[in-house]
């Protein structure tokens, strides 16, 4: 049966029923499931809500949710409203949360349960009842929340249609002063990138695509929430991805679409090695699977591969670009890279330091980059014909494929070479025992910084660091191999799944030399 999917062209739109379409599932959670009939009376059930609570188009709000069904509601109802979004995790701390909100004074808060597991929502209250300008918090659930408010809706409500420049999306990311700031985002410029990324990856109603991602973060919201429901998908929340939650979702939704970071990637490569005929009912409709976030260390990739028959494709995004950079498609062998370039983007690659001339950051201009920062609150616009730094080190192929070196911030000079961690990390990750591996440098008064690694191992193997640096100086060169390691029960990670190099206690570090 061939379907007819209109694929929206504005977010007011997206999550809306079509003819013939109205009965195929549009989002699922656990055992609930929505149709795209039930999620548009949802929607717009939402967008009724806001209007009852005063707000109007062009207003602020907060969404202070997990990744889960009235996050979806919410944000697309608010879009609908004409509202800006402005999407946080609800791990963030109380000082954080604080901080933007009295720079940015949202007209509302929209929040978890004070009881839900997230140590902000039982302060919340105080912190909303001093910002200035009059914020309002509202909970979700409670017989007075926002739900009760969506059960008096109006449906008649018209849509606030917005312009392609009118401002749609803040998304806050991490300041260079440690204090974060707010990438704006227009309506036109995510369109384009959720219709490109979906065109890549090539995306139709047949597909049920696996979020074990935040939906307030750009990999989970713009590829798979966005992508998904804009192409007409079953999009499959999975608020807490432990791995053994992951892997049941793929065999219970028959997944053809998994996107997640590098660390869940092995996780499940290690899950299906342990039960391989659980393996083989999980990979059964998998057609495709992307790794984005951080670094994929190419024996992670393998393992996966080995273990589902599915190769591991890389993607690689900014907040500021609301997502993609460069994505690897379908169809090809994996790169070993990111792929080429996204088409909307014009970049090009600076060189940094003189011993690797063909290496540079990479920077990058277009219409669909952020129109700015907030920062403090004040929205400082960005040039739109000036070149963005992204940060990054990298170099391009003869086919166009950026292959990623490391965070330029991150890299490590030691005696006078240049050092990437993702080059030591891959050395790492490629030992049989090892399950992840975080290197960083540590200040070193002889070789001005040391490489230090910090290591988990799988379960049931076994490994000294000795043995490990041992492996990595036969494989990278001399200069590049640790010298200080850690073999720890389990690294600390994000609500993403991305390794937390920050929160590395260097104390536990212990020197190991190998001759």
């Amino acid at each position: 049966m061939t379907i007819g999917w209109k694929e929206p062209t504005r977010l007011c739109d997206i999550g809306r029923a079509q003819p013939g379409f109205s009965d195929r599932i549009a989002l699922s959670e656990g055992k609930a499931r929505l149709t795209y009939i039930e999620l548009d009376r949802k929607i717009q059930a939402a967008r009724s809500a806001y209007a009852d609570l005063g707000l109007s188009p062009g207003d602020r709000i907060v969404l202070l949710l997990p990744a889960s069904i009235p996050f979806v509601i919410t944000y697309l109802g608010a879009h609908r409203a004409g509202l800006v979004v402005i999407p946080l995790n609800p791990l963030l701390g109380p000082d954080e949360i604080g901080f933007i909100l009295a720079t940015m004074r949202p007209a509302m808060v929209l929040a978890d349960a004070a009881d839900a597991p997230f140590p902000v929502m039982a302060e919340l209250d105080t912190i909303v009842a001093g910002i200035e300008g009059g914020t309002e918090l509202v909970r979700v659930g409670g017989e007075t929340g926002f739900e009760a408010r969506m059960a008096r809706a109006r449906p008649d409500l018209p849509t606030m249609e917005r312009a392609d420049d009118d401002e749609a999306l803040i998304l806050f990311t991490s300041g260079t002063s440690g204090r974060p700031k707010g990438a704006s985002h227009r309506e036109g410029a995510i369109i384009t990138n959720v219709r490109h990324s979906n065109t890549a990856f090539r995306i139709t109603p047949y597909d049920v695509m696996l979020c074990p991602l935040p939906l307030s973060h750009v990999f989970g919201q713009i590829v798979l929430m966005l992508g998904g429901l804009m192409a007409g998908a079953e999009l499959v929340l999975i608020p807490r991805p432990a791995p053994e939650t992951v892997f049941a979702a793929m065999t219970d939704h028959d997944a053809s679409f998994l996107a997640a970071v590098p660390t869940t990637f092995a996780a499940l490569a290690e899950q299906g090695r342990n039960h391989p005929v659980e393996a083989a009912a999980a990979s059964r409709r998998l057609r495709f699977a992307l790794a984005g976030g951080a670094p994929l260390p190419p024996a992670t990739g393998e393992a996966f591969g080995q273990v589902f028959g599915v190769p591991v494709h890389q993607g690689y995004g900014m907040t500021e670009v609301a997502c993609c950079i460069a994505i690897e498609t379908p169809g090809a062998a994996p790169s070993g890279g990111v792929g080429p370039i996204c088409k909307p983007l014009d970049y090009r690659i600076v060189p940094v330091g003189d011993d690797n001339s063909d290496e540079g950051e990479l920077e990058i201009a277009g219409a669909n980059l952020m129109r700015g920062y907030y920062i403090d609150g004040a929205l400082q616009l960005r040039p739109p014909e000036r070149w963005f730094p992204t940060g990054d080190v990298v170099r391009r192929d003869d086919r166009g494929n950026i292959f990623i070196f490391d965070r330029k911030k991150e890299m490590v000079i030691r005696n006078g070479y240049n050092v990437y961690p993702s080059e030591v990390e891959a050395a790492l990750a490629s030992h049989p025992a090892v399950l992840l591996a975080a290197v960083v440098g540590i200040e070193d008064s002889a070789v001005g910084q040391e490489i230090a690694a910090f290591v988990s191992l799988r379960e049931d193997q076994s490994a000294t660091a000795t043995e490990l640096a041992e492996w990595c100086r036969t494989r990278i060169a001399l200069y590049k191999y640790p010298r200080l390691l850690a073999i720890l029960p389990k690294l600390p990670t994000n609500p993403t799944g991305k390794i937390l190099k920050r929160a590395l206690d260097p104390t536990l570090l212990q020197r190991v030399d190998v001759h």
